[in-house]
């Protein structure tokens, strides 16, 4: 029996069985900590302890690591108290031989406070995922809500500027025109929110495969064209002229080239310049779309690739196209599904540069 005052009054509880679970000895400690008696424990098999989930354990895990290893660190699991209450402990244990047999020394630390803090971190985890559930919930609905009354405006609106229904005047044919505009500018927006809620619930699929980088800024500067010269801007494309190729999803890189080559004309005042440049070093293959424009400032470049964050763009000439601020994210989200990435690098007054890294097509 422990007689040792200082192992019985030990702020821990010791408990000492053989390798069939016979109890041999267990320090007041851990009696206290039980609301048991030494003559309830000793001679008893240590499943007495434990509860039923514990003596599955015990017997599966516990025992079996004992006899191979020889110990045991930083356990957790549950002793039962002897009104039949559970309570959480931390053991750590060693088997040696003593007085000719083999026991399993074992020392047990109370972690009630640590389990309350762990069952509140797990209820803030499944509170937090129910949040975003609901929160990518809304956004598809509310997308979809606003995509139908649109496409009926935009559509009535193309009737009205292509004659169909009558020929306009000339201010009836600008107002027109700003309701096409506008119409554009608001899908925009829906489809970044449709985007933006299937990457938070993880329904975005990509397909990659051998994508020639040149077609694809290619078909990029085919529907940005009209945009690049209203803007009164230069686009140069010609260091993406070669034979370099990547692995992607054709798709969703023409979706990633269009955000950014699109935010370069929104930032670059009339009169810029937008290059495009392709390289390779037979591992990665990227992509630069560099601008004259305003610039990023150090602090806004560490949150851009942030949703819903939105830059000012007062000094570029062209037209406030305001977004949602989600374009971005939703650049290095797909380019990250494709095993590839999106960076920035600025300077304030003298224009930007975004890199679309990816995975080269040997």
């Amino acid at each position: 029996m422990l007689t040792d005052d200082l192992i019985n009054t030990a702020p821990c509880g010791f408990v000492t069985f053989l390798d069939d679970g016979t109890v041999v000895d267990v320090n007041q400690t851990l009696l206290d900590l039980l609301g048991c008696s030494r003559d309830d424990l000793v001679s008893q098999h240590i499943e007495k302890l434990l509860p039923p989930g514990g003596r599955i354990f015990y017997h599966t895990y516990l025992m079996p690591l004992l006899k191979v290893n020889g110990l045991v660190d930083e356990i957790y699991l549950a002793l039962r108290t002897g009104d039949g209450q559970d309570v959480p402990v931390l053991l750590n244990g060693v088997r040696r031989e003593r007085d000719g047999r083999f026991v399993n020394d074992c020392v047990c630390m109370r972690m009630i406070q640590r389990h309350e803090y762990e069952d509140q971190l797990l209820e803030a985890r499944r509170l937090a995922e129910e949040s975003n559930a609901a929160k990518a919930k809304f956004l598809s609905m509310m997308s979809h809500d606003l995509r139908s009354p649109l496409t009926t405006i935009h559509g009535n609106a193309d009737l009205l500027a292509k004659g169909i229904l009558g020929t306009l005047s000339d201010e009836q044919a600008e107002s027109v025109q700003a309701i096409r505009d506008a119409c554009r500018m608001q899908m925009t927006m829906v489809n970044d929110l449709l985007d933006f809620a299937r990457m938070e619930s993880g329904r975005v699929q990509v397909q990659a495969g051998v994508v020639v980088v040149s077609e694809a800024v290619a078909r990029a500067e085919t529907l940005l064209r009209v945009q690049v010269s209203e803007a009164g801007l230069e686009l140069d494309t010609t260091g993406c002229r070669g034979q370099v190729s990547a692995i992607a999803d054709p798709d969703r890189l023409q979706q990633i080239l269009l955000n950014l080559m699109t935010n370069a004309v929104k930032f670059t005042p009339a009169g810029g310049k937008i290059t495009m440049k392709c390289t390779s070093d037979g591992e990665r293959t990227r992509i630069n779309v560099c601008d004259t424009g305003v610039g990023i400032t150090p602090e806004d470049l560490q949150r851009i690739f942030s949703p819903f964050v939105q830059l000012e763009n007062s000094e570029a000439s062209s037209a406030p196209s305001r977004g949602v601020g989600l374009g971005l994210a939703i650049c290095r989200d797909l380019a990250r599904a494709m095993g590839g990435e999106v960076t920035a690098e600025s300077t304030v007054g003298a224009g930007s540069c975004f890199t679309v890294d990816l995975p080269a097509a040997q």
